[in-house]
């Protein structure tokens, strides 16, 4: 039963992640050929996933959950089809745009999914830590 909570999270968690990647994109679109609004999804996305897997291990969220909005939502909404797409794009239309948007996703994607983690601190000792019953990769 765990497993079809889990699955079904993931399912409805990447349905809203995919439409609100969606709604971001068009909404913030292209600047000059730049791929802005995917810039954004994939800064905000690495900002919020390691914000969740904080908030998963300073509160024990169920797996399932934690699936729901990592794989699921997270998945959704960010994806490496969209930033390579994009990033052809831009190195195919604006050379100098398009290595722009390869590298500070590279760099700045890393630095946000730090800062979410900082975002949500957690003081764990060995005796209160979060231990997985199976492991949940974000």
């Amino acid at each position: 039963m765990d497993e079809l909570k889990r699955i079904g999270a993931v399912l409805v968690g990447g349905a809203i992640g995919g439409a609100l990647r969606d709604l971001v994109d068009a909404a913030v679109g292209q600047i000059h050929l730049f791929p802005l609004g995917i810039l954004l999804i994939n800064l905000t996305g690495a900002f919020l996933l390691g914000m969740i897997q904080q908030l998963a291990v300073k509160h024990a969220l169920p797996h399932w959950v934690v699936a729901g909005l990592g794989p699921g939502v997270m998945g959704g909404y960010t994806t490496f089809s969209t930033f390579a797409v994009g990033g052809w794009e831009a190195l195919r239309l604006a050379p100098w745009q398009g290595v722009l948007y390869l590298v500070l996703t590279a760099v700045l994607g890393p630095l946000c999914a730090w800062l979410g983690t900082k975002a949500v601190p957690v003081r764990a000792t060995p005796d209160d830590e979060w231990e997985a019953e199976e492991e949940v990769s974000l």
